[in-house]
């Protein structure tokens, strides 16, 4: 069955929280220390940080479903430029994740599009987005689906950095297929 996507609503906070638990411990518990990685989820999950998250005006956060089942959220950012993007008028796509059991059904790319569809509406001319350096399947994900790598940032997970490979398309309309 194809995901639907829509935009989250302000009862959705726990699903969003329960989501970005689950699926950020998914894909990366192999890659991270188990406590630094519970500590960054339990932190950045909470119920009260989604929230707070949620009523920036800067965040749009989505939810996509199957079966009107939650399998997966991504959240735009505006305003949180890159320098490796050029200067262009872009919006952050901080981040889209699925659940494990749900890859390779369309989930991430549906809400790739509409990450994409909305930041076209805004006016926007790029979206980016930043990728661990070593999470190979999501970096060629996002390269399968037209994406290019524009350069480097540091992430940090309130304990340690890392490097994110930065990758970006070109959104807009004249550029649209």
């Amino acid at each position: 069955m194809e995901p639907s996507i829509r935009l989250a609503a302000a009862d959705d906070i726990n699903i969003l929280a329960a989501l970005g638990t689950t699926t950020c411990y998914e894909a990366y518990f192999e890659l991270d220390p188990s406590q630094d990685l519970a500590d960054y989820c339990a932190r950045v999950y909470s119920p009260e940080n989604v929230r707070s998250e949620f009523e920036d005006t800067d965040s749009t956060y989505l939810i996509a479903e199957i079966n009107d089942r939650a399998v997966g959220f991504a959240k735009l950012r505006e305003n949180k430029p890159v320098e490796c993007v050029d200067g262009e008028n872009a919006i952050e796509l901080q981040r889209i994740y699925v659940l494990e059991r749900v890859k390779r059904a369309g989930v991430g790319k549906a809400l790739l599009q509409k990450g994409i569809d909305i930041g076209r509406a805004r006016g926007y001319k790029q979206l980016w987005l930043g990728v661990w350096d070593k999470n190979i399947p999501a970096q060629r994900f996002y390269e399968r689906l037209g994406m290019e790598k524009a350069g480097t940032t540091v992430f940090n997970d309130g304990k340690n950095d890392f490097i994110n490979f930065v990758f970006a398309v070109n959104i807009s309309d004249s550029d649209a297929g």
